[in-house]
């Protein structure tokens, strides 16, 4: 009768244990704004890290709940063109300073899968773009699988960004 007691007071002490609340699954926890803090490229065989657009750009990304995606990625140190109406040369050197696209995206896992259906550079325009995330309190990191640069070298595309709202 004692072992029987004491069975089901512990028993019911597991039943009643306080268990912490599930954390939000990455595909809730990425939707909303989040500000652009880095954006990097690490040569693999090297280690080096470039910085396309500076060491602090500026932009936004934005995760809607139902599974759309708008961003634009500014380059820091960016200069006004001199007039109202830009030459060709401050054109060329805005544009190769920014970066922006929209579309789709679905999240699988650690895996955010972004479709593209517009981009300020048409080579992206119908791709489709996976990058491995996680989310740290207000900061999300994303960072590409290895793919070659223009030099043909293995690099690691790695953006950071804050939560905005």
């Amino acid at each position: 009768m004692k072992r029987i007691l004491i069975s089901a007071i512990g028993l019911a002490f597991v039943l009643t244990w306080a268990q912490p609340a599930p954390t939000q699954d990455l595909a809730s926890q990425v939707v909303g704004v989040w500000k652009f803090t880095s954006q990097s490229t690490k040569e693999l065989a090297t280690g080096k890290i470039n910085y396309p657009y500076g060491e602090k750009p500026t932009g936004h990304i934005v995760y809607t709940k139902g599974g759309h995606v708008a961003f634009v990625l500014v380059g820091d140190n960016r200069n006004a063109p001199a007039r109202a109406t830009a030459t060709d040369a401050e054109r060329i050197t805005l544009f190769n300073t920014v970066a922006a696209a929209s579309g789709t995206y679905k999240v699988e896992g650690n895996t955010i899968i972004v479709t593209y259906a517009a981009s300020w550079n048409q080579t992206w325009t119908g791709i489709t773009q996976k990058r491995q995330f996680e989310i740290v309190g207000n900061k999300l990191t994303a960072t590409s699988a290895p793919t070659k640069n223009l030099s043909g070298q293995d690099i690691v595309f790695v953006v950071t960004y804050e939560r905005a709202e």
